[in-house]
C-alpha cells in the first residue's frame, strides 16, 4: 500500500475513487429557473475547486471548454449566479490587467440559505400544519408515536415540532404558478 494515501472521508468510496462537492440545490433551482448555461457555468467552476478553498480562477477560455457554453454567454450566466447569491466574484488586479476570482458560496449546498431571488424556485415539499410554513428538502425528521393501535412513523417540523402533511400534484403545481408574484396563500392547502 501507498505510505502516501490518505482514505476518503466517506466510508463509501474506495481507493481510486473520484469525488466532488457537487452543489446540487443550486443547479436544481437554476435548471427549474430555465438558467441551463449557469447550471453548467457553476459545475465548471466546483471543477476547480478543492477541499481547502471555494475560491477558483479559470479563465473564460476554461470554462467555456468545461461547461460547453459559449464566451459571449458567460459573463450572462455569471451574473445570474451572482444574481442568485452562489458566487461572488472579486477582480484580482495583475498588473495592467485583472482577472476574476470566483468565491463559490455556501447557499449554493443550502436550500435555508438561498437569497430571495433564489427561494422563488425551490418547490416545497410539505406544509407544517402547527406553524403554517412551507418545508423544504429535509426541514423535518421522523419520530414514531403510537395511537393506541399501531406505531405511526410521522415526519416532525425541525423548527416547531409541528407535523408535516405532504403536498397534492395539484397544490405544487399551484404554488409553483404563484412563486414568481411571492404570493404563496395557505388557502391552497385546503
Amino acid at each position: 500500500m501507498n505510505p502516501d494515501y490518505v482514505p476518503s472521508k466517506d466510508p463509501r468510496l474506495g481507493p481510486g475513487s473520484l469525488w466532488a462537492a457537487l452543489p446540487i440545490p443550486a443547479c436544481r433551482a437554476l435548471t427549474y429557473a430555465g438558467h441551463v448555461k449557469s447550471s453548467q457555468i457553476l459545475f465548471a467552476m466546483m471543477l476547480h475547486s478543492n477541499d481547502r478553498s471555494f475560491a477558483v480562477f479559470p479563465s473564460r477560455e476554461t470554462l467555456a471548454k468545461y461547461s460547453g457554453v459559449g464566451k459571449g454567454s458567460i459573463t450572462s450566466a455569471t451574473q445570474v449566479l451572482v444574481d442568485f447569491g452562489f458566487i461572488k466574484v472579486n477582480k484580482i488586479k495583475m498588473g495592467r490587467t485583472s482577472r476574476n476570482e470566483y468565491e463559490i458560496l455556501r447557499a449554493c449546498w443550502h436550500w435555508d440559505e438561498f437569497n430571495e431571488v433564489a427561494s422563488r424556485y425551490k418547490v416545497p415539499k410539505g406544509h407544517c400544519v402547527g406553524c403554517g410554513h412551507w418545508i423544504y428538502a429535509n426541514g423535518w425528521h421522523y419520530e414514531q408515536r403510537s395511537d393506541g393501535l399501531a406505531v405511526i412513523r410521522m415526519r416532525i417540523h425541525t423548527g416547531c415540532g409541528g407535523r408535516v402533511k405532504n403536498l397534492t400534484k395539484k397544490q405544487i403545481l399551484n404554488i409553483r404558478a404563484q412563486e414568481e408574484s411571492a404570493g404563496m396563500p395557505l388557502y391552497l392547502l385546503g
